[in-house]
């Protein structure tokens, strides 16, 4: 074992985790869906604030820049007119322009209260170009999925009607075009999806899965029965099934971008996953003993499962992230970023978590599913970006992996990739004289990287020299191309 001791400023961003708060309300403010753009560079976040003082649900809206790690823009979402709360549902987005899709109360009592389909538009600096109530026929209605089309926009989502003795249930699909004007209105009056469920429009398709209602239900007879549906946006349904074997009771649900559908139940004795291909064919069933109960959120992570729990043990309430195996429900906790995350979500091969600090405060992270990591920071007007692939180990136990380096600054534009390959692995030592984690060191014809033995690489350091061709290309101080930088915790927002 070796003990080598390091100026603080190197250990600094490698022994250390960085929580950097986000700029989010964390004592009010609750993530609850995250969109992306078709290229995955920028991603919308909303969420809902609790105000206790009015009792009542308001709405916010961030835009984030996935790229230069920035945030571009966020809002506040007042409930409309006299209404008592707005619950977000999903945002999209279109060109320049992004859409939200909310659920309105009339009142906070439930006995008076009318459920109302709200539609929002806003541009890329968060300025509300457009609000609209959805004409839905019906005592009550609620949106579910948000879709965008060569056409415009789609709602999807249930309309309620009542009587004295009964309650009437339907699906519908909902057309607007991008000034929010409504087109046509399809009504399935042959039961619907509640409240809770999990909805996503695949091309001209909707994926559905949750607590299904039937056509006509006597008021408090409800009877649980869960189900997975792809439902035709012109049409009926194109496929329906129940994925369990019993009905179940506490099932939170996922679906991919292909329109896979990832179902997690969980019962006294144990845990059950169910998946569900786009096409209705179930592709496994597994139940397994696990000390997690509560699903707050569900996603795909390569061949895996990606799940957000609570452990059914009321003494530790943290949530965790954990992979779970869809072949035999092997849980494997996985952390991807400091703090006790509170929302995860996936897209085209990349992952963002919202994690929370011992304080409260809220940060948001980024990476690859299945191995990139990226890095970025902004020293003297130069953004330095570094991502990192995917750390491979051979027969004899030694490590390497490729990487690229970015500068940026104005217009200038300098990069270079590289193959590190593992060179030592020892145990650093802070300036308190206390060992400290392994970290390895790597290689790359000049250039050393650093980065801790265990866990995910969520610092490293990189030094070396440019070459003399490379540093008058660079972007920062061209006298002897010296590079040294730290990064930690690629993804973290101020």
């Amino acid at each position: 074992m070796h003990i080598i001791r390091f100026p603080g400023s190197i250990l600094l961003g490698l022994a250390f985790s960085s929580a950097l708060a986000a700029p989010l309300n964390a004592s009010k403010f609750s993530p609850t869906y995250i969109g992306f753009s078709a290229d995955n560079a920028r991603a919308c976040l909303v969420g809902q604030s609790f105000d206790p003082e009015w009792g009542n649900s308001t709405a916010e809206l961030t835009l984030l820049d996935l790229k230069r790690d920035a945030v571009l823009a966020k809002t506040q979402i007042p409930v409309p007119d006299d209404d008592a709360s707005l619950y977000p549902v999903q945002c999209a987005f279109d060109g320049e322009n992004v859409y939200l899709l909310a659920n309105v109360d009339t009142q906070a009592s439930r006995s008076l209260n009318q459920g109302l389909v709200y539609m929002y538009q806003f541009n890329m600096q968060g300025k509300q170009l457009g609000k609209k109530e959805l004409a839905i026929p019906g005592s009550n209605s609620y949106g579910h999925a948000l879709g965008v089309s060569a056409s415009g926009l789609q709602v999807a989502g249930y309309i309620k009607d009542e009587d004295d003795s009964s309650e009437y249930y339907s699906f519908f699909t909902l057309a607007l075009d991008r000034r929010l004007k409504e087109g046509k209105l399809n009504v399935r009056k042959t039961g619907a999806f509640r409240s809770g469920s999990e909805a996503r429009f695949v091309g001209d398709n909707v994926q559905v899965a949750g607590p299904f209602v039937a056509a006509k239900v006597v008021k408090d007879n409800w009877v649980d029965d869960y189900a997975n549906s792809r439902v035709l946006v012109n049409g009926g349904y194109a496929w329906s099934m129940r994925p369990f074997k019993q009905s179940p009771r506490h099932v939170a649900a996922g679906i991919s971008q292909q329109g896979a559908i990832y179902s997690l139940a969980y019962e006294k004795t144990g845990s059950t996953l169910a998946v569900t291909s786009a096409e209705g064919k179930q592709l496994s069933l597994a139940s397994y003993p696990s000390k997690f109960c509560e699903t707050s959120s569900i996603t795909e992570y390569g061949a895996d499962v990606l799940a957000l729990r609570k452990p059914c043990d009321v003494k530790r309430k943290a949530a965790e992230l954990v992979l779970i195996s869809p072949a035999n429900g092997k849980e494997t906790p996985l952390q991807l970023a400091p703090g006790e995350p509170v929302f995860a979500a996936t897209n085209s091969g990349q992952w963002v978590v919202i994690s929370k600090d011992a304080g409260g405060k809220l940060a948001w992270y980024t990476g690859a599913v299945g191995g990139e990591t990226r890095f970025s920071q902004t020293t003297a007007g130069v953004e330095h970006s570094l991502s990192l692939g995917r750390i491979n180990i051979d027969k004899k136990g030694q490590r390497s992996f490729d990487f690229a380096y970015e500068q940026r600054a104005g217009e200038c534009r300098f990069s270079m990739n590289g193959h590190a390959v593992q060179v030592d692995i020892f145990n650093p030592e802070g300036d308190d004289g206390k060992e400290l984690p392994q970290v390895v060191m790597y290689d790359s014809e000049g250039i050393a990287l650093t980065l801790p033995l265990d866990g995910p690489p969520r610092q490293a350091s990189f030094t070396g020299t440019l070459a003399p061709e490379q540093a008058k290309r660079s972007c920062g101080n061209k006298n002897g191309g010296k590079v040294s930088l730290t990064f930690s915790a690629a993804g973290a927002r101020r």
